[in-house]
C-alpha cells in the first residue's frame, strides 16, 4: 500500500499565497455545484477536492492535479460560497503554488512568493543587471537630434532580446516539462497518433482562451484577450521586426510598423484601466482579492507600457536626452518584467493552462480522469 505524505504547513502556506480564507470551507460542495466547469472533468468533485488536499496537507496529490489551472478564476464558485471561504480564490492560491513547484531552479519562484520584499530585491537585481549591461554596450549620445538607434544599436538590443526570450523559452519549457512529469508521468496506454492529434489543444487554448467566455462575468474575457494581444502584437514588433521599428528615423504615425505599436498600446491601456480599476473597487470576485504578486505584475506592465509611450513622444518631438532616458527605463521595466514574470511568475499561467488542458485531455485517454 502507497504511503501518502502530509505537509502539515500546507495551509499555512497557502494563506501567506493568498488563501487567507481557506480556514472557513466546511466542504459543503456549493463550489463544485456551481462551477461551470465541474462537469467536463469526469464528474469529479471539482474544486472541492483542490480545497480537500489542502486543508488535509496532502501535497503530493496537489501536485499531480490539473484542476487549479483549469479553473479560470471567474469567481462564480465564491458569489456561491455560504462561508465566505472563497474557493476561487484558494485555487488561485493553488497555482502560485504550483509554479513555484514547476520552478526548475527550485528557488526563484518560492523566493519572490514566499519571502518578505522578495519582488523588491529581484527587480533591483535585475534592474542594475540591466543597467549595467546598457552602459557597456550604449553608442554615443547625440545631442543635437534624436539618434535612437545610435544609442541604442539595433545589433545589441535584438541580440540581446533574443537571448532574453530563448532562455525564457527554455525556462517555460522545462518547468511545463516538470508539470508534466508531475501529472501526466508518461505517455505509456496513449497511442501516439492520439498523443499528436490532440495537441491542437495547446495553441486553440492559448490564442482564444474560449473557455473563459463561459464564465457569468463575460467583460473579463474581453479583457484578458486585450491584455493577450497586446501582448502578442509586442512581441512581434520587439523580436522579428525590431531592426524596422528601432532607428534614427522619428516616430511616424502613419507607418504600417507604428499602427501596429498604437493598436498594441491601447489594448494594454484599456485593458490596464479596467484591471486596476476592477481591483481598486473590487465589485467583481475576480478582482476582490489581491495578491502582492498581482500588483507587481500589474504595475510593471503599466510602467512599461508607460515608459513605451513616453519614448514614442519624445522621440516625435526630437527630444535626444529625453527619449534615450525613457527608452533606457523601458528596456529596464521590460526585463525585469519578463524575466521575472515569464517563467516564475503570474504570466506563466498563458502557458500552463492550455497545456494543462492537453494534459488532461491525456490523463482521461488513460483512463484515469484528471487526477493521477
Amino acid at each position: 500500500m502507497r504511503s501518502i505524505r502530509v505537509n502539515p504547513n500546507l495551509m499555512t502556506i497557502f494563506e501567506m499565497l493568498g488563501a487567507s480564507s481557506i480556514r472557513k470551507c466546511f466542504d459543503c460542495g456549493a463550489c463544485t455545484v456551481t462551477c461551470p466547469f465541474s462537469e467536463e472533468y469526469g464528474g469529479e468533485p471539482f474544486p472541492r477536492r483542490i480545497i480537500k488536499y489542502v486543508k488535509l496537507g496532502v501535497e503530493d496529490k496537489l501536485v499531480a492535479s490539473l484542476e487549479p489551472w483549469l479553473c479560470y478564476h471567474c469567481g462564480d464558485c465564491s458569489d456561491s460560497c455560504p462561508k465566505g471561504a472563497d474557493p476561487s480564490e484558494i485555487l488561485a492560491a493553488a497555482r502560485r503554488y504550483l509554479i513555484i513547484k514547476y520552478d526548475f531552479t527550485g528557488r526563484v519562484s518560492r523566493f519572490l512568493h514566499l519571502t518578505n520584499y522578495g519582488w523588491l530585491i529581484g527587480i533591483l537585481i535585475l534592474a542594475t543587471i540591466t543597467l549595467l549591461i546598457g552602459l557597456i554596450f550604449r553608442g554615443p549620445i547625440i545631442s543635437d537630434r534624436t539618434m535612437l538607434e545610435t544609442f541604442a544599436p539595433v545589433i545589441v538590443v535584438d541580440t540581446a532580446g533574443l537571448i532574453v526570450f530563448a532562455v525564457l523559452a527554455i525556462f517555460v519549457l522545462l518547468n511545463v516539462y516538470r508539470m508534466y512529469k508531475f501529472t501526466v508521468g508518461s505517455l505509456k496506454g496513449i497511442p501516439l497518433s492520439i498523443a499528436v492529434k490532440e495537441l491542437v489543444e495547446i495553441p486553440k487554448h492559448f490564442l482564444t482562451q474560449v473557455k473563459l467566455s463561459r464564465c457569468s462575468f463575460r467583460s473579463f474575457y474581453f479583457i484578458h484577450l486585450m491584455i493577450f494581444y497586446g501582448y502578442a502584437l509586442s512581441f512581434i514588433l520587439f523580436v522579428p521586426l525590431l531592426r524596422f521599428t528601432l532607428t534614427n528615423e522619428p516616430f511616424l504615425f502613419k507607418h504600417p510598423l507604428s499602427i501596429l505599436g498604437i493598436i498594441s498600446t491601447i489594448l494594454f491601456l484599456i485593458g490596464l484601466f479596467y484591471i486596476i480599476r476592477g481591483r481598486l473597487e473590487k465589485k467583481h470576485h475576480v478582482w476582490k482579492y489581491s495578491h502582492t504578486s498581482d500588483w507587481v505584475y500589474i504595475w510593471l506592465l503599466a510602467l512599461v507600457v508607460v515608459s513605451g509611450i513616453l519614448t514614442g513622444i519624445f522621440r516625435t518631438l526630437d527630444y535626444p536626452l529625453p527619449t534615450y532616458i525613457m527608452f533606457a527605463l523601458h528596456i529596464i521595466l521590460a526585463a525585469c518584467f519578463l524575466v521575472l514574470m515569464v517563467p516564475f511568475s503570474k504570466w506563466s499561467h498563458l502557458a500552463y493552462r492550455p497545456f494543462a488542458i492537453y494534459f488532461a485531455r491525456l490523463k482521461m485517454i488513460k483512463g484515469s480522469g484528471v487526477h493521477v
